[in-house]
């Protein structure tokens, strides 16, 4: 009788360290390997290096898998220009197994989205995507992909944030409704049903392909809260925060360890998930620097770049008036005063992003807008970094003290100096900058007595005309990802609290703007300055 508790107990532990499976797992007779990406945003050199590492795996074992976390069409002028269709190009002569889309997928809308899925030649999953509609998923919840006597089903996931991250009327129908939707009520019931359905058909792992970020966001599910939440899991693959993750272990609803890892962004690592003959998965990521490209796809993929410089003739609108950083005789004034250009670039971000004020560095404006038609190639002209759009959340103190920065070099040109939108103040420049600046340079804080900056006011919708800045309000700012996450200009905005995250590449912001806020059009209030600035 102990002898055979003792066996049950034994059989027990391994189903139970399993996760709860209805059947101990087939291990493979050699290893399988899982090359994986997440939130390449157009990087598309990367995919070269990608098929490169694959290539070297295939020699050590026939079962070798592609899979990517999302956010793969946008950001970059190549994802722009195409509206993605470039990019699902380069991924079809990559050869994917699986995917999940990440929220940059509908920045397109959902016309678009369906034919971009269409035509990419690989099973899309998303458990959580539901069609209001018909009350069913917009695409499959996952695939179970077999490994001689193993199967490992993938499932995917995308953040729930995406219903309010992208434009609004994307799930809407013409009459207002809501269409479509990311199961945030019901996430983790509905996550668990499918974890459970896989099982049951038989799939000896579970592998979560997830686009929602370990980072807390509230009532939002991240990678780790579904984690915690569920069970049945042995790996998540995970996307959207960019977060360099080699790997970690989350333990699950029932204390069993779930491997965590991601890759971070744009290619600057390749993942490689594999499960050992002995069934134990193992994860590691591999700098795309020390990968040798696949010269088949590096072929392709100039190709596809050399056509994007044709799309980028694409005419998005009319400009009637000469937008530039520099005055009449050509001397350069957007690193030092109020222009035009700034103030068109500033207003895109503030208005396309719906936030209260914009604040752009003179230093990242570098190209004039010509009368006459309107490309993709002027606006990349006047963007060429291929920046992202973020929006954070600052007090009114935090804006000042930002600005007393943006101004502390003049009437020398500084790249850190601000274009605004949604501000007016004055600038004394007789007054000593009483900007503080640590060892490394870096912003850190506005000392005591006089200021250059005063009478700093905000623009006011609801009452159309600017109020003065209220110290302890919070405000929502647009810029660029380089100034709001990468402590660009000095670490300006080190003090605000970042929002949202990637929302669109810049250019396309530009675009948006010209196209849907002043309907294809540039006007004659950008003819000048409106006195935003205000130097002394």
């Amino acid at each position: 009788m102990k002898r055979s508790l003792l066996i049950f107990s034994v059989l027990l532990s391994v189903w139970v360290w399993c996760g709860c499976k209805s059947k101990v797992p087939d291990c493979p007779d050699v290893p399988i390997v899982i090359i994986y990406e997440n939130d390449v945003h157009c990087a598309v050199d990367g995919y070269a290096k990608l098929v490169g590492l694959r290539e070297q795996y295939r020699h050590q074992t026939p079962y070798v898998s592609t899979v990517s976390c999302g956010d793969f069409v946008q950001g970059d002028i190549i994802g722009a220009l195409s509206k993605g269709e470039r990019i699902v190009d380069i991924m079809n002569k990559v050869g994917y197994d699986v995917v999940t889309l990440g929220n940059h997928e509908f920045d397109f809308g959902m016309q678009q989205l369906m034919k971009l899925t269409d035509s990419l030649g690989v099973s899309v999953v998303s458990t959580n995507f539901c069609d209001f509609n018909t009350g069913k998923l917009v695409f499959p919840p996952y695939r179970i992909l077999h490994y001689g006597d193993v199967d490992i089903a993938f499932l995917g996931f995308t953040t729930t944030t995406t219903a309010t991250m992208v434009a609004p009327l994307t799930f809407l129908d013409e009459d207002g409704k809501i269409m479509y939707g990311f199961s945030r009520p019901f996430f983790y019931e509905n996550a668990q049903t499918y974890i459970d359905e896989v099982r049951a058909r038989g799939a000896d792992y579970v592998v979560i392909l997830s686009h929602m970020g370990d980072m807390d966001r509230g009532e939002h599910p991240s990678s780790i809260s579904l984690i915690t939440r569920t069970t049945g899991v042995d790996v998540v693959l995970d996307g959207h925060d960019h977060r360099v993750i080699a790997d970690t272990i989350i333990h699950n609803k029932n204390g069993l360890p779930v491997l965590l890892t991601s890759t971070g962004s744009k290619m600057e690592n390749i993942g490689v998930l594999t499960l050992s003959t002995e069934g134990k998965f193992a994860a590691r990521l591999v700098p795309s620097a020390d990968i040798e490209v696949n010269e088949e796809i590096q072929a392709f993929v100039e190709i596809v770049k050399e056509n994007t410089l044709l799309d980028g003739e694409k005419v998005v609108g009319i400009n009637e008036v000469f937008l530039s950083p520099d005055d009449e005789s050509g001397k350069r004034l957007v690193r030092s005063e109020e222009t035009n250009i700034g103030n068109f670039c500033t207003d895109a971000f503030r208005k396309v992003l719906n936030t209260d004020i914009a604040m752009i560095n003179g230093g990242g404006i570098r190209s004039d807008i010509p009368e006459g038609d309107v490309t993709y190639n002027h606006l990349l002209s006047v963007f060429p970094f291929n920046n992202m759009a973020c929006i954070a959340v600052m007090t009114g103190k935090q804006l000042v003290d930002a600005l007393e920065f943006s101004v502390r070099s003049l009437p020398r040109e500084d790249g850190n100096f601000m274009q605004v939108s949604g501000i007016r103040f004055d600038v004394d420049t007789s007054v000593p900058s009483p900007v503080l600046m640590d060892e490394y340079q870096l912003f850190t804080g506005v000392g005591e007595g006089p200021r250059r900056v005063s009478h700093v006011c905000i623009w006011n919708e609801s009452v159309g005309d600017y109020v003065p800045v209220d110290l302890k309000c919070q405000y929502t700012l647009a810029s660029f990802d380089y100034q709001i996450k990468k402590m660009g200009c000095a670490g300006i905005f080190r003090y605000a609290t970042l929002k949202d995250d990637c929302l669109s590449l810049d250019v396309e912001v530009l675009a948006s703007y010209l196209t849907n806020v002043l309907n294809g059009k540039v006007g004659k209030e950008y003819k000048g300055t409106e006195g935003r600035i205000r130097i002394r």
